[in-house]
């Protein structure tokens, strides 16, 4: 049996806790410090093509047929959640089209883009990319600039530019090489990337033209996720993932990554400000245990529809 990849797991860890984190702007006293969702997403389709790359994917209507099974009874278990207990009044077309948000969609479509690259463009990838900078920067400046918020907001631009870091990963992963971090170098090279990064972004706000100047951003936030993938390949971090303290926490919530993401939005509150900071961790906790709830109902969901007896241990099974 292959051994895991637990880079992957960790930087699903990075990417939960970055996501969530720009999530709390009602937990901050300054809403600047909820921040980080970029670098989240950047790395979770990042893993998303590190990982769909390693083996062959087969007959598309059977592949995507596997990723449907591992999404949609979350999706299915979320709608009747959040129908039941936080008065969310979805159809069952919002749902399946939408699975709750953008994230899940924009997965969904990823995923058959990524398939046909691998099919038909495995061994041309930088060209794949390449095709999709140029559709990006058309979409950027003829179709679709975001005059009056972000390009990491709520709009569709954001779309085509994640796809890139997907191709990252599957460049990544198909290459095979260890990449080993540094903390001498690579971690000031991560900081730098990310001061960049923001700079840019703070840059941009400050400027009329903006929406150009903020396209620059997706070189920084690349840089970005690759420091991050080595870091999760450094040895100190690969042993705090395996320890018997931290490796629980950080397992748990790389496995929660998609529960963690859809569970939050309903779940934040600005009732325990007052013991700022401690309302941080006290909330992520609360979503940690919304999201194994959530895991455990899709499990249930999902096996109540196969011929096999109910694996209760599989659907209680914390990581």
């Amino acid at each position: 049996m292959k051994e895991r990849n637990i880079s992957i797991d960790i930087l699903k860890f990075f990417a939960a806790l970055l996501i969530t984190n720009s999530h709390m702007e009602l937990l901050y006293p300054n809403k600047i410090f909820a921040t980080g969702g970029a670098i989240g997403d950047a790395l979770f389709f990042f893993t998303i093509g590190f990982v769909l790359f390693l083996k062959p994917m087969g007959r598309f209507d059977n592949w995507y047929k596997k990723r449907v099974n591992r999404i949609y009874p979350t999706v299915f278990a979320w709608a009747i959640l959040s129908t039941l207990f936080f008065d969310k009044d979805d159809n069952i077309v919002d749902v399946i089209l939408y699975g709750g948000s953008w994230f899940i969609t924009c997965v969904m479509i990823y995923y058959v883009l990524l398939y046909l690259i691998n099919r038909y463009m495995i061994n041309h990838l930088y060209l794949a990319t390449m095709i999709v900078i140029i559709i990006v920067i058309a979409w950027f400046f003829l179709i679709q600039r975001p005059l009056n918020y972000n390009i990491y907001g709520y709009n569709y631009f954001k779309w085509g530019h994640y796809f890139l870091y997907a191709l990252f990963g599957a460049m990544i992963g198909i290459s095979k090489k260890q990449f080993k971090f540094q903390f001498n170098y690579d971690l000031i090279k991560l900081i730098l990337s990310t001061i960049v990064f923001y700079g840019i972004l703070m840059l941009s706000q400050k400027l009329q033209w903006y929406p150009d100047i903020q396209l620059l951003s997706l070189i920084p936030l690349g840089i970005i996720v690759f420091y991050f993938y080595k870091l999760a390949n450094n040895e100190i971090v690969k042993h705090a993932y395996n320890s018997q303290i931290l490796g629980p926490i950080m397992k748990t919530i790389s496995g929660l990554c998609l529960e963690i993401y859809l569970v939050q939005f309903s779940l934040f509150t600005d009732k325990m400000n007052s013991i700022f900071p401690l309302n941080l961790l006290i909330m992520f906790i609360i979503i940690i245990i919304a999201a194994y709830i959530l895991r455990c109902l899709a499990r249930i969901f999902s096996q109540t529809f196969m011929e096999k007896q109910f694996n209760w241990k599989l659907i209680f099974q914390l990581y």
